[in-house]
């Protein structure tokens, strides 16, 4: 797999038009440490996000990794909605319905998929749980947890600073309205993946600070991020004290990439049957 660049994004699923926490970093082949991609105005939006990610692709062929939750899971019930006669049956449909019943929501926010739509009792909110909330995952979170790579929190809970329910039904609107603007760039693993051509990949940063020998903490200080770095062959960052965890999560994840993407079992994971590849799909990172 060939790249001119590769790409972490840091995600967000708050509700309003610009968020903080969104961080790009982005790298080019070599060892040089990945750099922070800075917003016009200094903050990026997720429509932005969207925007930069395809003038990126025009400028050349990029890898980008992204820590949302692509899918909810299937598997488990044979369905992302058991009992649910809406519930579709392939992820692009499932982006598509999350779209459809978000009611609009600004900057592609998804709040209203989880408080007003039919599928709202299959959620546990800070306001009520669902009748039919089930503390459900995917089967590539599952495998996470027996490689010792972190444990990701289930998208249908979405209390606690672990929750990644809201940012995960953003990203899935982030992802159909990827594919009404461009099919040039691939989705993986939904699509055939063809060598050389621009591609967006789940990431669990937590998998790629565990891989750099960061164990259960987060990143916080320029020391620990350089210390990540080097165990991906990158260059330090050239930075002294505190650093934003939200933009080391983005860096780490674009210098794993790049030292990553040469591994065919990171493409081709034992798991991955073509029932997960077309509804659940995989993160990249793990076997």
């Amino acid at each position: 797999m060939t790249f001119d660049a590769f790409v972490g994004i840091d995600w967000s699923g708050a509700n309003g038009s610009r968020h903080r926490t969104i961080q790009i970093a982005m790298c080019r082949p070599g060892w040089a440490a990945p750099g922070i991609v800075v917003p016009p105005g200094g903050v990026w939006s997720r429509q932005a996000v969207l925007e930069w990610t395809i003038e990126a692709h025009a400028k050349g062929r990029v890898l980008v990794g992204i820590d949302f939750s692509f899918t909810l899971p299937f598997v488990d019930h044979g369905a992302y909605f058991p009992g649910e006669p809406l519930s579709p049956p392939t992820a692009p449909e499932l982006w598509a319905l999350v779209d459809r019943f978000s009611d609009g929501g600004t900057d592609l926010y998804a709040g209203a998929v989880v408080a007003t739509s039919p599928f709202a009792p299959h959620f546990r909110t800070p306001r009520k749980t669902g009748a039919r909330f089930s503390r459900r995952h995917k089967v590539v979170e599952r495998a996470c947890g027996r490689q010792g790579l972190g444990r990701p929190e289930t998208v249908f809970h979405l209390i606690g600073p672990k929750q990644v329910g809201l940012g995960s039904l953003a990203g899935m609107r982030f992802l159909s309205a990827l594919l009404r603007e461009t099919r040039a760039i691939q989705v993986w693993p939904f699509d055939a993946v063809r060598p050389g051509v621009s591609t967006i990949v789940e990431v669990f940063p937590r998998a790629f600070l565990a891989a750099g020998g960061q164990g259960s903490t987060k990143v916080r200080s320029a020391d620990a991020l350089n210390e990540v770095l080097a165990a991906f062959g990158s260059e330090p960052v050239d930075l002294q004290g505190p650093v934003d965890d939200n933009a080391a999560d983005a860096v780490v994840t674009a210098a794993a990439l790049r030292a990553w993407v040469g591994d065919r079992g990171l493409w081709r994971p034992p798991a991955m049957d073509a029932t997960v590849r077309h509804t659940e799909g995989w993160i990249f990172g793990v076997r």
